[in-house]
């Protein structure tokens, strides 16, 4: 099953079995006659229909099914011709609170606002991702799709029981079991067609001990091996693909690069593996971006791009249009290494001198800078994921979350890997 297909399924999902929620948590909530209320807009939704698709739903401007994504932003509409026509240009990257809430599809992935990955954590777009927030009967992060039905709750190997699914892992698709209920066994259920499950198709690995290799190569071989489209016609191939950056079978998808500096948009290569090299690449724009031009490249020296890039991160214009940061204030000046007039906090001895150094409101391990640097050795005890910390029963970082409802502890198997607890 394509994600559009998969996408669609779990809207008709989320709008037959939504849960009554209360007034306190800023979201969407469904009344038990049916009706949505919106907290933060006001007024009362009425659904007209269970799923919102059709080329009629889909073009009117309503909200049919109350779900808060109207017309081409829901799910359902994905594979309409109504939706399909719409021509979509990069314009930036999709990371911002203003960016976040703007309806608009900045990186053109087919994922708007909320509900693209990359707004996680940012403005209104909460977390969803662990044991308690799958299963609590809230949208956390905004994106229209509860619990289990959120894609974030079935990240495979991250610990999250509550949300089973076939397509998991190859082991889930080959073990003769109906492990999500749904009635299919194996390669028989639909979510096992996924870019990173070799165990179905045309010709499957049967032997396990094959299997890692296989994965490997089926989330690098530069082919969309599960056919898995956006409403525009974008395909997701290998890393550009949520199944291969998700699965803990192969780790070929994990911790890439990202393509957003002058630097790895000029570089001839793929670094984050999503099949767009360079300008080609939706990242490849911003504040600081000078090696290109309307998605094209700009030939220029390391010096020249240097200059270009710095002059253009203190000019105290905001030259991204899609966003309001300005400068230093803007991602795409902070973090890029070419640029020199933004102060950073990015180094083992920043990283510990207990000095808000790039002034973003975050100290030390508690910014992401340092905590999330591969180069940053201090802050490797901060977070909350060796197998006794995963496992103690206690919130040792304090970020609210303990053990396995940690994000820390996902890739820790010892105390949180994919041994499912018994019925």
């Amino acid at each position: 099953m394509n994600r559009i297909s998969l996408v669609s399924f779990f809207s008709l999902v989320l709008a037959l079995g939504a849960v009554a929620c209360g007034d306190d948590d800023d979201r969407t909530d469904t009344t038990t006659d049916g009706s949505t209320t919106t907290p933060d807009m006001g007024g009362t939704c009425n659904p007209t229909v269970d799923v919102e698709n059709g080329e009629e739903l889909c073009g009117d401007g309503i909200d049919n099914d109350c779900d808060g994504q109207p017309d081409c932003m829901d799910f359902g509409c994905d594979g309409t011709t109504v939706c399909e026509n719409v021509e979509c240009t990069p314009t930036g990257e999709e990371n911002t609170e203003a960016a976040c809430s703007d309806g608009i599809d900045q990186d053109c992935n087919g994922f708007i606002d909320c509900r693209d990955f990359a707004c996680a954590g940012i403005g209104d777009c909460g977390f969803e991702g662990s044991n308690a927030s799958c299963t609590d009967g809230i949208d956390n992060d905004n994106d229209g799709n509860l619990d289990c039905a959120d894609f974030d709750c079935m990240r495979d190997g991250a610990g999250y029981y509550a949300c089973v699914h076939e397509g998991a892992t190859n082991a889930n698709c080959a073990d003769g079991m109906d492990n999500d209920g749904d009635g299919d066994i194996d390669c028989d259920d639909e979510d096992c067609n996924r870019e990173h499950i070799v165990v179905c198709g045309d010709s499957p690995v049967t032997d396990p001990a094959a299997w890692p290799a296989a994965v490997e190569a089926a989330c690098s071989n530069g082919i969309n091996d599960d056919g898995d489209m956006n409403a525009a016609g974008r395909e997701f191939t290998d890393c550009g693909d949520f199944d291969c950056q998700n699965t803990l079978e192969t780790d070929v998808c994990h911790d890439l690069p990202a393509e957003n500096s002058n630097a790895a948009c000029s570089d001839g290569l793929d670094n984050d593996g999503d099949g767009s090299v360079d300008c080609d690449d939706s990242g490849c724009q911003g504040e600081a971006m000078v090696v290109c031009a309307d998605g094209a490249p700009v030939a220029m020296t390391e010096a020249e791009i240097t200059a270009a890039a710095n002059a253009l991160c203190s000019d105290g214009v905001d030259n991204e249009p899609t966003n309001t940061f300005v400068d230093c204030a803007d991602f795409s000046c902070s973090r890029d290494s070419l640029v020199t007039v933004c102060p950073v906090e990015n180094t083992d001895a920043l990283c510990a001198d207990g000095m808000d150094n790039d002034g973003n409101g975050f100290t030390d391990c508690m910014d992401f800078s340092c905590s999330r640097s591969l180069s940053v050795t201090v802050c490797a005890d901060s977070a909350e994921n060796t197998t006794a910390e995963c496992s103690d029963g206690i919130d040792n970082d304090g970020n609210g979350f303990t053990d396995c409802d940690d994000n820390n502890c996902a890739n820790n198997d010892a105390a949180c890997g994919n041994n499912f607890p018994e019925e």
